[in-house]
């Protein structure tokens, strides 16, 4: 893009924003400058009126206005995020997929997941244009800030393993973010993301963790693809150290529900192989 027309679209946005805000109601900004203050990154509109001691229709009135000068935005129905400077205007889960989604499931057991988690955890190239929760149940909303949402419901028992904070909302480890694609890889668009992001974690994953957490959730299955794609694809260190958690008594797919003819048998795993070992290689950049 030409400097010269990229500097006036700047200058036509501030412009822009400039005017908006001086639309803005002055409790919308001294609000907006107590909510900062304060480090408060999410609210409900509950908290707004009581706050205020406004009516409902006067709330929601102000709280419109602000989220179209980008000062918040509405992540769902009565849960809404404050907008960081330098990205106003931006969606919040474009912003932080940890901000809305920690607003949008405050309350409810949860952690980002699957493609989402891979990705927050540096382990795809490109992002993802939905976002992908696995929680205890399921919330009525089915976006957030425009985001396609998809809701993975896990029991209690099992929605905390390899769990851990991630700014206003909770993420899938390493470990465990790898062990949910094996077990589900059509979720996140096939086995071909799952190599990439093994591959990618692989140097900075733990055999004795990934094994624990399997046994933990009784994946066995899972185990088995990254033990298979751990030793076909030559992925140091867990080439050789990853072990069945139970003993192996039938074949199974390594992209379970494509009905795609096998290519490839890995005997040792007794994993069946939809896709070459050189093909999985050329996605993984080995």
């Amino acid at each position: 893009m030409d400097f010269t027309l990229h500097s006036c679209k700047i200058i036509s946005n501030s412009l822009d924003s400039f005017i908006m805000y001086r639309c803005l109601p002055q409790q919308g900004l001294a609000l907006a400058n107590e909510l900062v203050a304060e480090g408060c990154t999410t609210f409900t509109f509950g908290e707004v009126e009581k706050r205020l001691g406004k009516s409902k229709t006067a709330t929601a009135n102000l709280l419109k206005r602000m989220e179209n000068v980008g000062l918040v935005d509405r992540v769902r129905r009565g849960h809404y995020v404050v907008r960081q400077l330098g990205v106003l205007g931006t969606p919040a889960a474009a912003e932080s997929v940890a901000l809305s989604v920690g607003a949008a499931l405050d309350g409810v057991s949860h952690r980002i997941a699957y493609r989402s988690a891979l990705y927050e955890n540096d382990l795809l190239v490109h992002p993802t244009r939905s976002i992908q929760v696995a929680a205890v149940r399921r919330i009525r909303t089915r976006s957030l800030s425009d985001w396609p949402l998809q809701v993975v419901i896990e029991s209690p028992e099992k929605i905390g393993v390899g769990r851990m904070p991630w700014g206003a909302s909770h993420i899938s480890d390493r470990h465990r973010a790898v062990l949910d694609v094996a077990r589900r890889p059509r979720l996140v668009g096939g086995i071909e993301v799952l190599a990439e992001a093994f591959a990618a974690a692989a140097y900075e994953l733990d055999a004795e963790i990934l094994m624990d957490y399997a046994r933990r959730l009784g994946w066995s299955a899972a185990l088995r693809r990254l033990g298979s794609l751990a030793g076909a694809l030559a992925l140091e260190p867990l080439q050789g150290f990853l072990l069945p958690i139970r003993p192996i008594t039938a074949d199974l797919d390594l992209e379970p529900g494509t009905g795609e003819p096998t290519v490839w048998r890995d005997s040792r795993w007794r994993v069946r192989w939809q896709r070459s070992v050189d093909e999985l290689l050329a996605v993984t950049g080995h």
